[in-house]
Formats: C-alpha cells, structure tokens, sequence
C-alpha cells in the first residue's frame, strides 16, 4: 500500500515564513509608533539642542553648593544652534525653550499688545517686562531689526502666558511671573 501524502505545517511553507515577517514587521512597526512620541523609542528633539538648566544673567550656572557661581564651560547657545527662546522668571530663574514648540496661550506666535498691534515672534528679539497695573503689564519689545515698541499686555489673569516644550519636558509661565523673553536665533 501507498502511504498517503503528509500536508505540510502552513508555518514551514514559504507564504507560511513570508506571513511570519510581515506580522513581526507589523508589531515593530506599531510599537516604534507608540512609544517614539513618548521618547522611549528616541527623542523627536536632541537633549543637546536645549538646556533647561538654570543660569543667571552672566551666563553661568550656580556651584552645587549654592554659595557661588563660576562660569559655564558650555556656551550659553547649545551646540548646535538650534533656535531656543530664554525665559527669565522674576525671581530670576532662567529655562531655555525650543523655539519650534514656543507659544502664547491664546495668540499662538505672536504678543498682542493693548494698542491693538499684534507682532509675531519672528520679528521679536526680546520682550522685558515691567511693572503691573490692574490686569495689565507693561512691556518694551525689541525687534529683530532694532526698533523698540513700549507698551502694555494683559496680566493678572492665571490663564495668560507662555508655554513650550524644553529637552526635559512641557514648560508652562504665566505672565505675572516673567521678567524677560528672549529669542535666540
């Protein structure tokens, strides 16, 4: 008598192997996309490109002990010099935010002043703010092409400010806490 044909497992034919790669692939694939946003696959920015290191106004960062400071050996750019705004709170804390990720709470990329003008970030160099009056903030804007602009912005309010992303995470400042923006180019 003859023996009857062995069918072969579908797993050890070649649309069997095949259908095996394509499903690895697939779940590799999904889970880089899950977790690449998240920054457990890799981050979307380098940590280098920002620092969220407090430093004070000479661009030096205080001695572990607090009792003094001695310059940064790291330039106050990063390295390689992508676009960062410097927020310096009024009690002097200083936080480097990705440009990139730098927004207004309400007016998105740009300060609206109480006049009525509105300027984009991209023709501001810095935004120093001074004293408070009643929900209102004045303001001296500098402009990349040297003009200054003095003026008032609302303030008082909790829900007005500023808002990025730094290389160690989200970065929120309401405007009753800030003393100066400055974009670093």
């Amino acid at each position: 008598m003859a023996e009857p044909d062995k069918k072969q497992n579908f797993w050890t034919t070649l649309p069997g192997v095949l259908t095996g790669i394509a499903a690895i692939l697939t779940a590799v694939t999904g889970l880089l996309v899950i977790l690449y946003p998240h920054g457990f696959a890799g981050s979307k920015e380098n940590p280098t490109t920002a620092i969220g290191a407090t430093t004070d106004a000479m661009g030096t960062t205080p001695a572990a002990t607090g009792a003094s400071s001695s310059p940064s050996t790291s330039s106050a750019m990063p390295q390689n010099k992508k676009a960062t705004v410097l927020v310096t709170g009024k009690d002097g804390t200083q936080t480097r935010v990705f440009l990139t990720t730098f927004k207004h709470w309400y007016t998105d990329e740009a300060i609206e002043l109480k006049s009525g003008q509105s300027i984009p970030f991209d023709k501001i160099r810095s935004i120093d703010f001074f004293t408070m009056h009643e929900f209102q903030r004045d303001v001296k804007v500098t402009l990349t092409d040297g003009r200054i602009l003095d003026g008032t912005t609302e303030s008082g309010l909790s829900e007005d400010g500023f808002k990025g992303e730094t290389d160690i995470g989200p970065f929120t400042i309401s405007v009753v806490n800030l003393k100066q923006i400055l974009f670093e180019r």
